[in-house]
């Protein structure tokens, strides 16, 4: 007589049994340590593996490259044409409605005339103007009080120096990748890339505003003195103005000598030095989780030794790129003598803030760490005769009159 089938409960209970006999087995067995380098064998592979696929197979520092290149401005021809092409379109506030679209315009100019067919990775950087009229479209670096806000890179303050702001200042950069890429290149990274491309191409931009003014005005008083050379006429009036003019040129010269500087310190000595190291540690590694931790290293590098996370050096920057601006337009509208009251002002707003700028670099907390390696040599290149040094220590030696006694009641 077959034997009668056991009950669902009886089956269950059965399995429990083996089941608990099976866990306890396993833990009779188990060694932590074990485990740990099983999977930390894993990791290995797994990241070897990506590492291989990353960096061979998806061409990693090709990419690295073209961020170099544009978002950093290693191809300075390309960037040099491109703000050539779009001055006349930058002296003007740009057009809601059209500004991107116009932009795009001296891009693919600048492009054709200094890259041709030659760069592969173009064709995935793509230029954009965000929009500055709502907070929610503007990514704030830091905030430091209600008055005073560093956007993008350099601060707006609440006071008139925020009126120079022309909107052009707002550029940015937005480039394509593809997977497996996105596991280095995420929106986060992409978006600091993005804040030290905008702080490099202001530095550029103002540095060229420098040199056109220059040029222009050198051509202009060139082209008075063959007309008075050429009528015969000796004037002792266009000796006057030139001596009126000296003033003018002294600060352009001194803007363009502070800017120049500052360029060559983040290109050469922060950036290349930067680079140089990312990519021996890139071919030294094989393991992916080691590549994402150098890059990172690389993009904080860059951030703090630009000194672009301190809220004081941004805001002085800032402060003096305005000043470099105003000077500028001050030299374009110009007939005959500048305006003296105006000169003076800039003058004496722009000797305040960069030795202001001289006094926080040369500090024993940026100069003797190791946050800016090569910030000795910047300041030394600055500071070659003892200029900054002399004007900063009278600057700071200056005894402002006090007010009288009435005033202080008044207050």
């Amino acid at each position: 007589m077959p034997e009668c089938p056991l009950s669902i409960s009886e089956r269950c209970q059965r399995c429990v049994k083996v089941t608990c006999g099976l866990i306890s087995a396993f833990y009779r067995c188990f060694h932590k340590s074990s485990f740990e380098v099983a999977i930390d064998s894993i990791r290995t592979i797994a990241a070897t593996h990506l590492w291989q696929l990353v960096v061979v197979h998806a061409d990693l520092m090709g990419h690295l490259k073209a961020l170099k290149d544009y978002f950093l401005l290693a191809k300075g021809d390309f960037f040099q044409c491109f703000l050539e092409e779009s001055r006349s379109l930058m002296r003007l506030p740009p057009r809601p409605a059209t500004a991107e679209a116009d932009l795009k315009i001296p891009f693919q100019q600048a492009a054709v005339k200094t890259l041709g067919d030659e760069d592969r990775y173009f064709s995935r950087v793509s230029l954009k103007l965000a929009s500055t009229t709502g907070a929610s479209q503007v990514e704030i670096w830091k905030t430091r009080s209600t008055n005073d806000v560093t956007v993008g890179l350099f601060t707006i303050q609440g006071d008139s120096s925020s009126r120079l702001n022309d909107g052009w200042d707002f550029i940015q950069l937005e480039y394509s990748v593809d997977w497996p890429l996105q596991l280095l290149f995420t929106k986060e990274v992409l978006s600091k890339y993005c804040k030290v491309f905008q702080y490099l191409l202001r530095l550029k931009r103002i540095q060229l505003e420098l040199e056109k003014s220059w040029a222009e005005a050198m051509q202009q008083d060139r082209a008075e003195s063959a007309r008075h050379h050429r009528d015969s006429v000796n004037d002792p009036s266009l000796s006057k103005e030139r001596q009126q003019r000296m003033p003018m040129w002294r600060i352009r010269q001194h803007m363009t000598y502070l800017i120049t500087n500052l360029q060559f310190y983040i290109q050469v000595d922060v950036i290349e030095s930067q680079w140089n190291l990312l990519q021996e540690r890139v071919q030294a590694s094989k393991d992916f989780t080691e590549l994402v931790k150098f890059h990172q290293e690389y993009l904080s590098a860059l951030i703090s030794q630009s000194f672009l996370d301190i809220g004081s050096v941004s805001r002085i920057l800032d402060s003096i790129i305005k000043l470099c601006l105003r000077l500028c337009r001050l030299i374009e509208n110009q007939d005959g003598s500048p305006n003296s009251v105006d000169l003076d002002q800039i003058s004496e707003e722009f000797s305040k803030k960069s030795n202001s700028l001289y006094t926080i670099l040369r500090s024993s907390k940026l100069a003797g760490s190791q946050r800016a390696p090569f910030l000795r040599q910047f300041l030394l290149r600055l500071n070659y005769n003892s200029f900054f040094e002399a004007t900063a220590r009278g600057a700071l030696n200056v005894v402002r009159p006090r007010p009288p006694v009435g005033v202080l009641a008044q207050t």
